[in-house]
């Protein structure tokens, strides 16, 4: 976060030259609108530092000042920063649901807080991007211009591990809230609301970013997952199936033996029973029952978690460690034999008409079948020197793949051509028109390894891609930020955070 913002303005001077602008010159607009004050923006050594108190009003926070600490406080909604004159700090914080200050990061300012002709002056990228506003330069016109929409288009919900696991939500037009004083796991979206279960009674409620909280369920329950109307949970005291009407609240019993694993896919749920290697396949309102069995049970353990499920069918890697691939329709009928040899699915490439997988015989190489067991074939023959292989990623057909102990990231396709080294990376993930990479900050890279851009130059914890949007954590506070590809960063959550969804 400190080396982000210092970077950020780090540009920005870079933009604005050394000479600087005179006082009056620069303009700044918060959502098209002009911001007017008794105090105009200055330009110094190349940063552009903004009155305070006309910005953080114009962006709906409150200011104080404290004369005898040289301090400025501000708090707008759940969130709270304080800074010092003279200081190159800035602490923020949030108010949790007992009404206590939390401390939540410490942020280095590329400037220091001053004061310019008694009123008091901030960087204005390190301020609008900390209050969940991304910050353009405009050379054209000498004016920056403040966003406080467009970092997302859709509310973020996310749970609060600064306030004991309470869950957020971030709005469309920058906005924090809390939305309920109670612990949220399990989250979920299904259509506007998000769903979640109480982490102190497992109770299950739902939640809109305007209309607030709501109890769907008053029973300790293990939510399985939200669809046409029925939540479908396992119920914590007696292990059982059941689904529950969303509008009606009526409850239906669907199994008469408590479950385990239990999934819902498509149009059945998968569960297994106590001390059974089967997977079962029950239809959604419980009146069909299907049980898919691959043989050779005492050896074999079929779970929801580590069977895949894609399209029409199951796919299984047979045995207790490794075995062939399999494939299996989705109520247990015609059982096929894809592989002949030992088969590791690689997750991260995902299945669709084609399967990406190695064999823990060939540790090194990369093999890929079509999902009717057709054109298995070899696509990366390994390095003897590497013991192990990952693919990270997947892009219809072609694939990106790493040395787990070096983060060297190379690309091929499945047809065997075009094998070639793209990034030094921890993890990458494929974007519509770019990839982005972390390792010792974030990038957005062409996808053939061409044309960086820094996202991010704080190290993440995590990062995930939605259209041209990153959605990232970062690893010293754990804050959540959203970023388009070219580094326009916003801050989502005020401390830090644990599950989030969007």
């Amino acid at each position: 976060m400190k080396r982000c913002i210092a970077a950020a303005a780090a540009v920005l001077a870079l933009i604005l030259g050394t000479s600087a602008f005179a006082r009056g010159e620069i303009e700044v607009r918060i959502d098209g609108n002009e911001i007017h004050g008794e105090a105009e923006p200055v330009n110094t050594d190349g940063r552009v530092l903004v009155p305070i108190r006309a910005v953080f009003e114009a962006l709906g926070a409150s200011v104080s000042w404290d004369e005898t600490e040289r301090k400025v406080y501000s708090e707008r909604g759940s969130d709270f920063m304080e800074l010092t004159v003279d200081s190159p700090m800035m602490r923020c914080g949030i108010f949790n649901s007992d009404g206590a200050r939390v401390w939540t990061d410490e942020i280095a300012l590329d400037v220091p807080t001053m004061i310019i002709n008694d009123y008091t002056y901030v960087p204005i990228r390190a301020v609008s991007e900390t209050l969940g506003a991304s910050v353009k330069w405009n050379g054209e016109d000498n004016s920056v211009d403040i966003h406080t929409y467009g970092a997302v288009d859709k509310p973020v919900y996310y749970t609060s591990l600064s306030d004991y696991g309470k869950l957020y939500v971030f709005t469309p037009d920058g906005e924090r809230r809390r939305l309920s004083n109670k612990p949220a796991r399990d989250l979920e979206m299904c259509g506007n609301y998000v769903y979640y279960t109480s982490g102190d009674t497992g109770f299950l409620y739902r939640a809109d970013a305007y209309d607030g909280e709501e109890l769907i369920l008053n029973r300790s329950a293990d939510k399985i997952a939200v669809d046409d109307g029925y939540a479908y949970y396992r119920d914590n005291e007696d292990g059982v199936l059941y689904r529950i009407n969303i509008d009606s609240r009526d409850i239906e019993r669907l199994t008469d033996n408590p479950v385990y694993y239990p999934r819902l896919y498509r149009d059945r749920l998968y569960f297994n029973l106590d001390g059974d290697n089967r997977l079962y396949a029950l239809t959604r309102d419980g009146k069909q029952l299907s049980i898919i069995d691959i043989g050779d049970s005492a050896y074999t353990r079929l779970n929801s978690f580590n069977c895949v499920f894609s399209g029409d069918y199951i796919f299984i890697e047979n045995g207790m460690w490794y075995g062939n691939l399999m494939r299996v329709n989705l109520d247990g009928s015609d059982v096929r034999i894809l592989t002949n040899c030992n088969s590791i699915i690689c997750d991260a490439s995902g299945v669709n008409d084609k399967i990406v997988y190695k064999s823990p015989d060939n540790g090194q190489d990369i093999f890929c079948v079509n999902t009717d067991g057709t054109d298995n074939h070899l696509v990366h023959e390994g390095d003897d020197s590497w013991l192990d292989i990952d693919v990270i990623a997947r892009d219809g057909d072609t694939i990106y793949y790493k040395n787990p102990m070096r983060m060297e990231v190379y690309r091929v396709n499945l047809d065997t051509s075009g094998d070639a080294y793209v990034c030094y990376a921890d993890d990458v993930k494929v974007g519509a028109d770019r990839i982005v990479a972390s390792y010792e900050g974030l990038y957005s890279i062409a996808k053939d390894g061409s044309q960086s851009a820094q996202i991010y130059e704080g190290n993440v914890s995590g990062f995930k891609i939605f259209d041209e949007t990153v959605f990232f954590t970062d690893a010293k506070s754990g804050r959540l930020y959203a970023s388009d590809y070219y580094g326009n960063v916003s801050a989502l959550s005020g401390g830090e955070t644990g599950e989030w969804i969007y």
